[in-house]
């Protein structure tokens, strides 16, 4: 029996080395079972997508915070301690209550091996969300989905509002080849008397999870149509833009976080909670979103010098952060720190990196799923090219070299990133 946490996250780790990612939902529904379904007795917001899922869900609950709802929120990966993915309100799950929702499963999870159908470490976490937000008193619970939608362990769950924040092509050998085919596997979330709050746009993709949405029988409402981001700009606390939808209107919604997707992310929130919530005030909105931070995402580490760190992990979260960087910092030149995944599309992460880049330092880190830093630096082809395998060496010499109008942005792995953030703080205490 484990007591501690640091006996759950090796057990964790194993369980990750064993079994990795086994789709599919019957080992969940048998956790659940021996659980006493504590699932079924919670309130839910479900949300998928490609991007932007966790920023999303941050910005309906500082809104429905200053709502004076309470609510928990399941999300995934975590950037420091596994405790940040189990929240009520703002707070974490205690290392008590962890390991007591932990005990609690054991001796599920030891009948589940003897039988040849043990459950994933993501299972099992899964589960203890569910066992420990059962017993908080908590109005809703907004749960994001851990990779794709239709065969994902969450996808246990029957929510009163569906959201998908975006499609790109990712996990191809898992959710498939295409942005349809993915689109698919998202669209999995929506069920019957959920609407659907979508902020995928592309033709395909977008058509997919409409369709979905009208043979099931749900309303639909998509960015760019039902409801809409308009007067995007810079301003004094990061930037702002206004919100449209039906007879709501909002203007000069104010926000910390940079970059238009975000823009679109709070705007998929509020349609979240214009849609599915009553009473919703205007005020609670506009506090909301103001208020929201998601740590990890374009993340200012340090001014002197310029240090940025952000979660980009697939080509179109690449995309995203260099047209970011272009419209809040013009003017400046940009080093890259880069590593990632084995099982990411690390290649078109590179060569995206690689147009604007002043330099790229390749590294890597200690987990079985990271790429090691030799076969990233093969990909990579831009003329400034150097490795580091020490990731924390590569950092302090990308910061060394970094002077004015420059930026040091670390990028291609929130895994990575949660070992840089602290790092980094560490150095600057």
């Amino acid at each position: 029996m484990v007591t501690t946490m640091k006996e759950i996250n090796q057990f964790f780790e194993r369980r990750q080395v064993q079994l990795g990612m086994n789709f599919g939902l019957s080992r969940m529904e048998t956790l659940l079972t021996e659980l006493g379904d504590p699932h079924k007795e919670l309130k839910y917001i479900h949300i998928a997508g490609s991007n932007g899922k966790g920023s999303t869900l941050q910005y309906i609950k500082e809104i429905l915070l200053a709502q004076g709802i309470r609510v928990a929120s399941f999300t995934s990966p975590y950037l420091i301690r596994m405790n940040e993915q189990l929240k009520v309100n703002e707070d974490e799950i205690s290392d008590q209550e962890f390991i007591d929702v932990f005990r609690k499963l054991w001796p599920i999870i030891h009948e589940m091996d003897s039988k040849g159908n043990g459950p994933t470490q993501f299972e099992i976490l899964t589960a203890m969300a569910f066992s420990y937000f059962s017993k908080k008193e908590v109005d809703l619970v907004l749960m994001e989905a851990g990779l794709g939608g239709r065969l994902d362990t969450t996808n246990v769950i029957q929510p009163f509002l569906s959201i998908i924040t975006s499609i790109s092509l990712e996990h191809t050998n898992i959710l498939g080849n295409t942005l349809g085919e993915i689109a698919f596997e998202k669209s999995g979330i929506i069920k019957s008397g959920a609407p659907v709050i979508s902020g995928v746009t592309a033709g395909e993709p977008a058509k997919v999870i409409e369709e979905k949405a009208s043979a099931i029988g749900v309303p639909y409402y998509q960015l760019g149509k039902e409801f809409r981001v308009s007067d995007m700009k810079r301003s004094e606390r990061g930037q702002s833009f206004s919100f449209s939808l039906a007879d709501r209107s909002i203007e000069n919604v104010e926000m910390q976080m940079l970059g238009r997707h975000q823009m679109e992310n709070a705007a998929l929130a509020i349609a979240a909670v214009t849609v599915g919530m009553e009473n919703i005030d205007e005020k609670s909105i506009l506090k909301g979103i103001g208020a929201a931070k998601w740590d990890g995402r374009f993340e200012k580490i340090s001014d002197e010098p310029l240090v940025i760190i952000d979660g980009a992990h697939n080509p179109a979260g690449i995309d995203v952060l260099k047209e970011t960087l272009k419209v809040h910092y013009p003017g400046y030149k940009y080093r890259f720190v880069f590593s990632s995944f084995k099982d990411k599309n690390y290649s078109e992460m590179l060569h995206g990196l690689e147009t604007g880049a002043m330099e790229i330092i390749i590294t890597e880190f200690d987990h079985e799923r990271a790429a090691d830093a030799k076969t990233l630096y093969e990909k990579c082809s831009h003329p400034n090219k150097s490795i580091n395998k020490d990731w924390q060496a590569a950092i302090t010499e990308g910061r060394r070299k970094t002077g004015d109008k420059e930026i040091l942005v670390i990028t291609g792995s929130l895994h990575f990133l949660s070992l840089v953030r602290e790092f980094l703080i560490r150095e600057d205490a």
